[in-house]
C-alpha cells in the first residue's frame, strides 16, 4: 500500500466516524481516540493537505473577513 493509499483510507476512516459522532477511529491496528469533534475536524484538515502534498496540487486556503463598523 502506498502512502497516498494509507492517507485515502484514513480519511474515510475520519469521514465515517464523524458521520456516526464516534470519537473513536480504528484503522487496521492502530486506534485513535479523539476528544471532540473539533479535533476530528482538524485531523481531516491535515490529512487533506497531506493529500494535496502527495497528488501534487496546491493547497486550498480559505479566508473568512469579519467586517463591521463600530458604531
Amino acid at each position: 500500500m502506498t502512502d497516498l493509499e494509507i492517507l485515502i483510507a484514513t480519511k474515510a476512516a475520519l469521514l465515517k466516524a464523524m458521520r456516526s459522532g464516534a470519537l473513536i477511529v480504528q484503522h487496521g491496528d492502530k486506534r485513535v481516540q479523539y476528544r471532540s469533534i473539533e479535533d476530528l475536524r482538524s485531523a481531516l484538515a491535515g490529512i487533506n493537505d497531506e493529500i494535496a502534498t502527495a497528488e501534487g496540487r496546491p493547497r486550498k486556503r480559505v479566508f473568512y473577513l469579519d467586517v463591521r463598523r463600530g458604531y
